[in-house]
C-alpha cells in the first residue's frame, strides 16, 4: 500500500491524511455546539467525524487487512 517510487504520490497522500484529520475536528467541534439543542443532528456529525478520523489509518488498516486475508485465506487454500 505504501507508494515507494513516487515521491508527489507520498506528498499528496500526506495532504489528504492532513485534510481527512482537518475535518474530523471541525465535525467534532459542531457536534459539541449542537449536543444541547439538536442532538439527532450533532449524532450524525459525530460519526461522520469518526469515520473520517478513521480515514487518516486508511493505509495502516489496510496493512492489517491484507495481512489477515493472507493469513487466513491463504492457509485455508491449502488445507
Amino acid at each position: 500500500m505504501e507508494h515507494k517510487g513516487n515521491s508527489m504520490k507520498k506528498i499528496s497522500d500526506y495532504i489528504v491524511s492532513f485534510a481527512f484529520l482537518y475535518s474530523s475536528f471541525l465535525c467534532f467541534d459542531k457536534t459539541m455546539d449542537f449536543w444541547e439543542t439538536k442532538r439527532y443532528l450533532a449524532v450524525i456529525i459525530l460519526i461522520c467525524g469518526t469515520l473520517s478520523f478513521i480515514a487518516v489509518f486508511r493505509f495502516s488498516l489496510a496493512k492489517i487487512i491484507y495481512f489477515l486475508i493472507n493469513k487466513f485465506f491463504k492457509n485455508a487454500k491449502k488445507k
